[in-house]
């Protein structure tokens, strides 16, 4: 028997309703009580003028994770999960079989002067085949331990994590992508 798939297309800033209409219920609901990535907020010092938090709806079967905001219920981010044998979250995910085509200016000496280069990953790709494409090599990744805290440290080691636009690549070490991050970008409306 077949396994059934279906193709379904949703974005960031879908309002929830958008979401559950096309994914279905999620698996799990979950409420941020800290923001870890407010990094990303154009006024990461200024205190929150909500007292409601962000939340996930977490579609464990699906692969997916989608961040809604609190004040305008809002996709802002959605994680990608390969369900990678060594990822922290093996096996509480199925696979997301994402595709996601990338466009890249390329430098070519030639008459012609810049071509763009499509490339497409997916949740098979190893970031050692595409990474040249999308950063540097004086790019460094940022370095993400899973927290001590309730005995929660992967037992195979950090994950790397690459940014290109916006995107983040957590990366395993054997050049496997663990999760695919896409975010919306940070405007000065958002906090």
């Amino acid at each position: 028997m077949r396994p059934h798939s279906f193709v379904e297309h949703v974005h960031l800033d879908d309002s929830v309703q958008d979401i559950v209409s096309k994914l279905g219920a999620p698996s799990k609901v979950y409420f941020k009580s800290e923001d870890k990535m407010k990094i990303h907020s154009a006024n990461p010092d200024k205190p929150p003028h909500s007292c409601q938090s962000d939340y996930f709806f977490n579609y464990l079967t699906l692969g997916l994770d989608v961040l809604f905001d609190a004040n305008s219920h809002a996709a802002k981010k959605f994680i990608l999960h390969t369900n990678i044998p060594g990822d922290y979250n093996f096996d509480i995910y199925y696979r997301c079989n994402f595709r996601i085509r990338l466009s890249q200016l390329v430098e070519r000496e030639s008459l012609t002067g810049s071509d763009s280069k499509e490339i497409e990953i997916d949740a098979c790709t190893k970031w050692n085949e595409v990474g040249s494409y999308l950063t540097s090599p004086t790019d460094q990744p940022v370095v993400l331990h899973r927290g001590p805290s309730s005995n929660s440290q992967n037992p195979f080691g950090s994950t790397y994590c690459y940014g290109y636009q916006n995107l983040i690549f957590e990366i395993l070490r054997n050049q496997h992508i663990a999760s695919v991050t896409m975010y919306t970008p940070p405007t000065s409306s958002r906090t």
